[in-house]
């Protein structure tokens, strides 16, 4: 090579060698250990001129997970005014229908997806018994049965790429305008007598499917010390109805508990509100029942209710959209995501998760976010299908910061080691109680975006995702968290 060659070589080599700054070296020693190889990080922090921080493939498309949240909730701050117009005509309420042959009319429960709605013992507002209580009030004796309506939704009830281990629990139920006591049901799991099979109940009022015990009261056979308490299996395979416990379950342990969701809400809410009717005297001739709007059929104002002039025979408060969507963004409440998600549809189309997401890219496009940098296929995050760049989720924070809904949209985040998911994290950091940023959590992936103060007083926006960890990595959340400390001590 001749020399003035190596001499250039020399000096890009000195010149790329001198761009690694002192941060970027410590990052890249506290998000790689060698224990995690393979996990591929996206990162940018940018202060409030814009100036970039720290970057890690910053425009490269990565699984959010519930970041995705992130775009349901800021959707429904930037449109707060046409969901809060729309709310008069979102209460559930009860009607009278057809009379049938005995001469009884059919009770129908119509939902307007309010996330709400429960029937449980401590229930103080949005409760199934005060309509029970209203129908019973009237003098109504018979009716021939519960009808369940969600139709003010369609019946999209999973999102494309929602994986069906995660459909059947309490984080994956389905998604209906007709929920009751957050679409989950609770099976208890407790020892009996060695060698018989384990108690296996529903709570109160949650048989949702039938139960096949292929348990036993006995220790786990497995492989000493390296052995867990047990082998319990409960699972439920969507669209069917039976749930499936199968295991050892050692003798004199704690009882647990599992949540389950629901495959028709809609059917659930009926089956409740008829027993809490015959529980009140009200004579229920049929079984319930649930009417559904199949995806692509325009909304039936036959069933409107309280859009054709016809007062309901009893209704309940509007939803709480501001509650919910602090429960979306503190807990990340994933049914309560779809459901806005589904409202934001609503506002002129006919409440399609597609209008949802569509509502999505406007803001997005308004905030300036490169086309390519998102694809979006539901409001939660459940969905493996979802990809979002570090750029993306940083320019709406920015957008989000500058608008007049920006400071209560960030007031509904997580605050570390404060509340929310990020409640057990960074106590005891610079960052606690100065980090407010959404939590992501899926398989084989972590993610964290939002806002946090440094040390100098600045607030820097950011977004963190690793994706692709390896199995044998539980989660990516003490490297992450370390490099936003890292970050917020040297600003």
């Amino acid at each position: 090579m001749p020399y003035r060659c190596r001499s250039l070589l020399l000096l890009a080599c000195l010149m790329l060698t001198a761009c690694v700054t002192p941060l970027q070296r410590d990052l890249d020693t506290t998000l790689n250990p060698a224990e995690t190889a393979g996990v591929r990080w996206g990162l940018l922090v940018t202060d409030a001129q814009g100036h970039e921080i720290a970057a890690i493939n910053p425009d490269q498309r990565f699984l959010p997970a519930s970041n995705t949240k992130l775009f349901t909730t800021a959707a429904a701050f930037r449109w707060q005014e046409d969901l809060a117009a729309m709310l008069p005509r979102l209460a559930t309420f009860v009607a009278l229908e057809d009379v049938g042959e005995t001469g009884a009319p059919t009770l129908v429960l119509h939902g307007r997806g309010d996330p709400h709605l429960t029937d449980t013992p401590d229930c103080e507002t949005r409760c199934l018994a005060t309509l029970a209580d209203a129908v019973a009030a009237i003098g109504l004796t018979s009716i021939t049965h519960v009808v369940g309506d969600d139709t003010w939704f369609p019946d999209e009830r999973w999102s494309p790429g929602w994986s069906w281990d995660d459909m059947q629990t309490s984080y994956g139920t389905a998604t209906s305008a007709l929920t009751i006591n957050d679409n989950t049901a609770t099976l208890t799991v407790a020892p009996a007598s060695e060698g018989a099979p384990a108690d296996v109940t529903w709570a109160p009022g949650d048989a949702a499917y039938t139960i096949v015990n292929d348990t036993v009261t006995a220790e786990w056979p497995g492989q000493g010390d390296a052995a867990p308490e047990d082998d319990l299996i409960v699972s439920h395979l969507p669209g069917t109805a039976i749930v499936h416990v199968a295991g050892h379950v050692p003798p004199g342990s704690a009882p647990r508990a599992f949540h389950l969701g629901l495959d028709d809400p809609a059917l659930t809410a009926a089956t409740r509100l008829t027993a809490l009717l015959q529980a009140r005297g009200v004579t229920v001739e049929g079984p319930p029942m649930a009417r559904h709007r199949p995806p692509g059929t325009p909304f039936d104002a036959a069933f409107t209710g309280l859009d054709d002039g016809d007062p309901p025979l009893a209704a309940l408060a509007p939803p709480a959209f501001h509650e919910a969507l602090t429960d979306i963004s503190k807990d990340s409440q994933n049914l309560y995501a779809e459901l806005m998600l589904r409202h934001l549809g609503h506002i002129d189309e006919d409440g399609a998760a597609e209008a949802g997401l569509a509502r999505v890219d406007a803001l997005l496009e308004e905030a300036g976010a490169a086309p390519n940098g998102h694809d979006l296929f539901d409001g939660s995050g459940m969905s493996v299908y979802n990809r979002v760049s570090p750029r993306t989720i940083v320019t709406l924070l920015t957008y989000a910061a500058a608008q007049d809904w920006g400071s209560a949209w960030k007031d509904t985040f997580p605050i570390g080691g404060v509340d929310g998911s990020l409640q057990r994290r960074f106590r005891g950091t610079i960052l606690e109680g100065k980090i407010f940023a959404k939590t992501g959590t899926l398989k084989g992936t972590n993610a964290l975006s939002g806002y946090m103060t440094t040390a100098s007083g600045q607030t820097l926006t950011f977004a963190i995702i690793a994706n692709e960890r390896p199995l044998a990595v539980p989660s990516a959340t003490p490297m992450m968290d370390a490099a936003l400390v890292r970050i917020a001590e040297g600003n």
